[in-house]
């Protein structure tokens, strides 16, 4: 029965971590800013990490354990999450990256530097406190660094978020703190989930769905519930209805539809000027609306008034 479980959770970490990383790339291609290439690297790095270190040792312990000494085992799971420690190192960077540039800051080479060696030094720091005071076996040495790391870059990430350069912000205010309250819940829930980690493979499942659901969480906030007419309303980012209909992929007859939501007309008056159902109507401006990323007319209004 315990394999099913395997199998389903795997099968949802897979569908959560390739669905996230496709909305990202989606985001990524039609409004070609640069904080949405750090979201694809942090991805990289989150799920790489997820798959190599945690899915991995599920895999060792659940299938290989009754092929292997439990010495060997606990050693290969040990070498497993040491040798990926280095994607989660990289995450934590794009994280902070990631939260400087949404903050309006920019991130020096200097901050890269200053980072990769301070995380290094911690992690060795840290090793050694658990290693000399208390006794410990090294996979609870390594939990516990994830544990610390993990809410100390949480909460340095949100603190950039909640404390931004004003004028210089990407999203909205509101998008932005709700961002940075949406990693320290998911950071919170992990930590937690973790520390009470014993070996019991339920709680290694509910830990690994909230790691990828973590991966995910940005790029699906980003897409469904911030206000993506940032990037393209503003004087200084002004495009023609043309130029925008075919950045976002919108049909002639969308094209129409868009036109005359925007002089204000309603879907059956839509409908009767152009000589369609009114179904046809709402299915074309539900389709708009994914495509522009708006979650009303009022928000498609905002976007390409100024362009038509």
């Amino acid at each position: 029965m315990i394999k099913y479980i395997i199998t389903l959770v795997f099968i949802l970490s897979v569908a959560i971590a390739s669905g996230s990383i496709l909305i990202s790339s989606k985001l990524r291609s039609t409004y070609k800013t640069e904080f949405f290439s750090t979201i694809m690297y942090l991805q990289t790095f989150y799920f790489t990490y997820g798959f190599y270190a945690i899915w991995g040792q599920v895999i060792l312990v659940s299938f290989l354990s009754p092929f292997i000494t439990k010495e060997i085992l606990s050693r290969t799971t040990n070498i497993l999450v040491l040798l990926g420690s280095p994607f989660v190192v990289f995450t934590w960077l794009m994280l902070l990256k990631l939260a400087r540039e949404l903050s309006g800051r920019k991130t020096r080479n200097s901050f890269i530097f200053w980072y990769l060696s301070g995380n290094t030094l911690s992690a060795v720091g840290i090793g050694y406190i658990f290693s000399k005071f208390s006794v410990l076996d090294s996979y609870t040495i390594i939990k516990y660094c994830f544990i610390i790391l993990n809410f100390v870059y949480s909460i340095t990430g949100a603190g950039y978020l909640l404390f931004s350069q004003k004028k210089k912000t990407i999203l909205r205010k509101v998008d932005t703190k709700n961002i940075a309250f949406g990693l320290l819940f998911i950071m919170l829930l992990q930590n937690v989930v973790l520390i009470y980690y014993q070996g019991n493979i339920y709680i290694a499942l509910v830990f690994i769905f909230i790691f990828f659901i973590g991966g995910a969480f940005i790029p699906m906030f980003i897409r469904y519930k911030s206000d993506l007419s940032v990037f393209l309303s503003g004087s200084e980012n002004k495009i023609t209805l043309d130029s925008l209909c075919k950045n976002f992929v919108i049909s002639p007859r969308e094209k129409e539809i868009v036109r005359e939501i925007c002089n204000g007309l309603s879907n059956q008056q839509i409908a009767d000027k152009l000589f369609i159902s009114l179904q046809t109507v709402k299915d074309h401006t539900s389709r708009i609306y994914y495509k522009t990323n708006c979650s009303s007319r009022a928000q498609l209004m905002i976007l390409v008034n100024d362009n038509i």
